[in-house]
């Protein structure tokens, strides 16, 4: 039996990143949904609470690597999300439905 969710409200940011920890997504206590896509050359590392550190956390490939967070995914979290690359920068692509 599938179940009946109301629809998301979507917002559409970016996040520069570089080999300095940096903010993806602000905390936010009405998160319901979150696709962070990277759209940019180099692997980019994100840290779920706490500052990003290079080569730790999860890995979000260069070029289109993506990471979903969504409660069917048993993977929502409502915290802030930061990020960083080992070397180099990368943009990343963010939507996030609350």
């Amino acid at each position: 039996m599938a179940t009946w969710e109301a629809p998301i409200n979507p917002t559409h940011t970016t996040a520069a990143m570089t080999t300095a920890t940096g903010v993806v997504l602000a905390a936010n206590k009405a998160r319901r949904y979150a696709l962070i896509v990277n759209d940019g050359a180099a692997d980019v590392y994100i840290n779920l609470g706490a500052a990003g550190v290079a080569n730790t956390g999860i890995l979000i490939n260069a070029d289109g690597g993506s990471y979903e967070i969504s409660p069917l995914h048993g993977n929502l979290f409502l915290g802030a999300i930061n990020g960083i690359t080992a070397a180099g920068t990368a943009t990343l692509l963010i939507t996030e439905g609350t």
